[in-house]
């Protein structure tokens, strides 16, 4: 089942409208940069309120997509952990979301002090063709 469009379910500021349980950083991104450097393959987030599913293009005929289940959220802070890991290797973001830029710090885990920096996006990056999510 697909989630509304979470272009139109957000105000313009990119937060959550009062009353809507939808967080403004929920959506599709196009990462830009992880860790200081551009994504060696076609990178996205499909961020939702229960999962953050870090897509990648290019690595095979399908997207490899890798799903983490949100365990919590704590105002800009999300705990998060791999699909299948134990809950107390979750790791802990913060989770900055600008008019139509994201930015995510990991906060705990291997990727602490890690920052990605993600551009919001339409599409469903599990439904792009793998030649058309380059550029």
């Amino acid at each position: 089942m697909a989630d509304a469009d979470p272009d139109t379910s957000a105000s313009s500021s990119g937060r959550a409208a009062p009353g809507d349980a939808r967080p403004d950083w929920a959506g599709f991104w196009r990462v830009r940069r992880w860790d200081g450097a551009a994504p060696a393959v076609p990178t996205y987030y499909a961020a939702m309120p229960h999962t953050w599913d870090v897509v990648k293009h290019g690595t095979g005929p399908e997207p490899h997509v890798a799903s983490h289940p949100i365990l919590g959220v704590d105002g800009d802070t999300i705990v998060l952990k791999d699909e299948g890991a134990a809950d107390e290797d979750a790791e802990r973001w913060h989770v900055e979301v600008d008019g139509d830029t994201l930015r995510v710090t990991a906060r705990t885990g291997p990727h602490a002090g890690a920052v990605g920096v993600a551009a919001r996006m339409a599409t469903d990056p599990r439904e792009i063709e793998g030649e058309a999510s380059e550029g």
